[in-house]
């Protein structure tokens, strides 16, 4: 039993229910007889007092020469009436609350069926999202290195253009001292040719000269024309490179899209 001390820490309403329902036991059911009536009528009290329905039974005024009095009667009938409403009551409640808890479970099945379909989406969504994390990381990489090569062939390109542009002034000063120096022979032929100097007295070593040197001349504009060409090819094998790995870098975003 609890002490004094606990039960004033306790509320007003909760103490007084202790108060009133400390003393109050339920009575073992024993057949109702002839002999044992008034017992099982206290007894009744004592249950339905429990269940908060009132009704009281006293022996010394509710008996007469060993039968329930009309009032009394009348007590025990409105008592079991009211128990048998509340019972009805509390059964269509009871049925009630079986109905609902019936739709909560439906509804609980259903909420559960979508959580784990909803579990199973964002897995699969983030199973996907590190497949598209761990395919753009290789995108990345391989347009790192696409770049690189980008770059060095522009630098090369670069490289080899200046090497082009040099050759080709180089060459054009040659060509440029060759035909001047062609000119020269020229005029001084024509010089010698206006003074009416017979042919045979021309040297023929400088005639010899004149024409190595035409020939020479000749070779080197041969040799500096196939420099150019080669130099050309080189130029275009070289933007042939660039267009196709441009391609592929594009064929290789729309196969990651």
């Amino acid at each position: 039993m609890a002490s004094l001390s606990e039960f004033e820490s306790l509320d007003e309403e909760v103490r007084e229910l202790l108060e009133n329902y400390k003393f109050k036991k339920a009575t073992i059911y024993e057949p109702c007889t002839l002999k044992n009536f008034k017992e099982c009528l206290i007894g009744l009290h004592e249950e339905l007092g429990l269940l908060n329905i009132n009704y009281i039974f006293n022996p010394y005024l509710d008996v007469e020469n060993d039968t329930l009095t009309t009032e009394a009667l009348v007590k025990l009938i409105n008592s079991i009436w009211t128990l048998l409403q509340n019972f009805k009551s509390t059964s269509e409640k009871a049925e009630r609350l079986v109905e609902r808890n019936h739709i909560l479970e439906c509804n609980n099945s259903q909420l559960n069926g979508i959580v784990n379909s909803l579990k199973e989406k964002i897995k699969l969504e983030k199973n996907e999202s590190k497949a598209c994390v761990a395919s753009a990381q290789r995108v990345s990489d391989q347009s790192s290195e696409i770049h690189q090569k980008f770059l060095e062939t522009r630098t090369k390109l670069i490289q080899i253009t200046k090497q082009k542009e040099t050759t080709e002034k180089a060459l054009q000063n040659k060509i440029t001292k060759l035909q001047l120096e062609n000119n020269k022979l020229i005029d001084k032929l024509r010089n010698k040719s206006d003074n009416h100097t017979p042919c045979s007295e021309i040297c023929g070593s400088t005639i010899m000269q004149i024409k190595e040197r035409e020939k020479n001349q000749r070779k080197i504009i041969s040799k500096l024309q196939a420099s150019n060409q080669d130099l050309l090819r080189e130029i275009l094998a070289l933007k042939e490179d660039l267009i196709f790995e441009g391609l592929q870098d594009i064929q290789l975003k729309d196969n990651t899209k």
